[in-house]
């Protein structure tokens, strides 16, 4: 029987999902490109006898690409490959075709232009003689990426306005501003084009505000994710919250804890608005009016709000060694090690959506196993990170390897008004400064403030120092600061100080001096009275540092 192993990817990955203005935009993106290699790995197994061995396709999320033991007794292989490269292909533009369909909207010229030469497909096949897997599977590896370091493509010739999120691709769909719909003002010249589908401000019968806000022109591509919902019907999320709703999950959820009745549908932005002393909006809708209802109950029951909220995600440490060139025990099947691991990674990605990040701690964009990417509540931070880092350190592997799973995570916290594309570009940013500590140690993570000012603080971290978890130092003194406890000035007098005492590689030599000095800050900043519970605290703080 002639057998041949198959690797299939496409992409664009990250641009593709991290161009977004909303959260919808951004984990529609990460859908469709799951369900597309759904559709492709199902294409593989009608056509041909296969066994699709990475990744397991019952995961919930499965990332861009698979491999494939394929039987290729009497059967054209090339002529496979090419026919699950058009599947994705054409579930693409089914995609975007049939949500036109049901919004009543004709396709603008050169859409499917747009459309055709966004995804880019590659796949190779080689012949595999049922021993050899490992040495299979490194070639597949190699000359999938010396496809892609080819770098062909069609050249997309546009001249006119740019969408308005991926700043790529001409606009094809346009709302009217409030003024330019009063005026009827010819915004065909503002858009430098004709072939473009234009919505008067107040006319929702098509298109919701939700999919085109007013003055927002988007391209082909990113209509189609943000109307995705109408082509999808089973457990796709139609109403993703949005920022403001991810940093009022915990208000919220104390606020019904309080027997208060939580409405289904508020404009939970407008709540924000009250609070900064605006006005939210000259059209009073049902939505604001429960906002201000809700804003006045959080006043009432002296409930905090912030509108910072926390963009999460990781990478698994070395995956691609992991995969591609593991550490085996003797005698050890690199195939069966993929199927095992595969597993794992969709039984923890599967903890994380059902038991970790769960409202009101947060909500998940994409859960693959070995990646994730999600929005956290800022009251849970911590602690879900820790629980996340635990939990993946719970894969083992033994009957085939000793190796220890880890991943390095970078956050950013960020104003709800900035903008998505910038809070993601800082998380993957602290990711990647993660994997770098301590040249290239890995298993850390980086934290960023982008504060509303334009300042941005950040750091990097280990996860554990020995046997203590930072996130359990950063939560034990941020928990002492929001009761009280401690003043505000501790951080910035430990910050000062400890400058003086790192020598040239930015390391602590004397650690009885350092002791003494945190000992001497938390005594002045302490602001319990009692000395037991003063001498307790700051027993305890110091314990959590040295």
């Amino acid at each position: 029987m002639s057998q041949y192993l198959l690797l299939f990817s496409f992409g664009p990955v990250q641009s593709f999902i991290a161009q977004a203005r909303k959260t919808q935009d951004l984990y529609s993106g990460s859908y469709i490109l799951s369900h597309l290699c759904r559709k492709a790995a199902q294409k593989l197994s009608q056509e041909v006898k296969c066994e699709i061995v990475f990744p397991d396709m019952k995961n919930k999320s499965v990332p861009n690409r698979f491999v494939a033991l394929v039987d290729g007794a009497a059967v054209n292989l090339s002529a496979v490959g090419k026919e699950i490269e058009e599947c994705a292909r054409a579930e693409f533009k089914k995609i975007a075709n049939e949500a036109l369909n049901k919004l009543g909207l004709k396709k603008p010229p050169g859409f499917d232009e747009q459309m055709a030469k966004n995804l880019s497909v590659q796949w190779v096949i080689l012949p595999f003689d049922g021993k050899g897997y490992r040495e299979s599977f490194k070639k597949l590896e190699v000359l999938l990426g010396a496809i892609k370091n080819t770098r062909s493509f069609d050249q997309l010739v546009e001249k006119g306005r740019k969408c308005s999120v991926c700043g790529e691709r001409n606009v094809k769909f346009y709302r009217k501003t409030e003024d330019e719909s009063k005026t009827g003002k010819n915004v065909h010249k503002k858009l430098f084009s004709r072939e473009v589908c234009v919505f008067e401000y107040n006319e929702f019968k098509n298109v919701e505000l939700k999919h085109l806000q007013p003055g927002e022109g988007l391209c082909g591509v990113c209509f189609t994710k943000r109307v995705a919902e109408k082509y999808f019907t089973d457990d796709f999320e139609k109403d993703f919250p949005s920022t403001a709703k991810i940093a009022l999950f915990d208000p919220l959820d104390r606020l019904e804890k309080n027997g208060v009745i939580v409405p289904q549908k508020i404009e939970e932005e407008a709540i924000f608005d009250l609070k900064s002393g605006r006005k939210p909006g000259r059209e009073l809708t049902q939505e604001k009016e429960n906002a201000e209802k809700i804003y006045e109950a959080l006043k009432e029951k002296k409930i905090p709000f912030s509108p910072y909220y926390a963009v999460l995600l990781f990478d698994g440490d070395s995956m691609g060694k992991k995969v591609s060139s593991p550490n085996l025990k003797n005698g050890a099947s690199l195939k069966d090690y993929h199927k095992a691991l595969t597993k794992k990674l969709g039984e923890f990605a599967d903890k994380v959506k059902e038991n970790i990040i769960i409202e009101p701690r947060g909500h998940t964009v994409y859960a693959g196993g070995e990646d994730f990417l999600g929005f956290i509540n800022l009251n849970y931070l911590f602690k879900i990170m820790k629980d996340l880092r635990e939990e993946f350190g719970k894969i083992k592997l033994s009957e085939y390897t000793d190796e220890e799973f880890t991943f390095s995570a970078g956050v950013a916290i960020a104003h709800i008004k900035t903008p998505i594309s910038e809070v993601l570009k800082w998380a993957r940013k602290m990711e990647k400064e993660a994997k770098e500590i301590n040249d290239g140690g890995k298993d850390a993570f980086g934290i960023a403030v982008l504060k509303r000012s334009g300042e941005i603080n950040k750091a990097v971290f280990k996860w554990r120092i020995g046997e203590k978890w930072v996130t359990d130092i950063i939560l034990n003194i941020y928990n002492n600061l929001q009761a009280g406890k401690l003043s505000n000035k501790f951080i910035k007098n430990l910050n000062i100080e400890f400058l003086k005492l790192v020598d040239d590689s930015g390391l602590f030599d004397e650690e009885k001096i350092i002791e003494l000095e945190i000992k001497r800050l938390l005594t002045r900043a302490c602001m319990l009275v009692e000395d037991d519970e003063k001498n307790e605290l700051i027993a305890k703080t110091i314990r959590g540092f040295i």
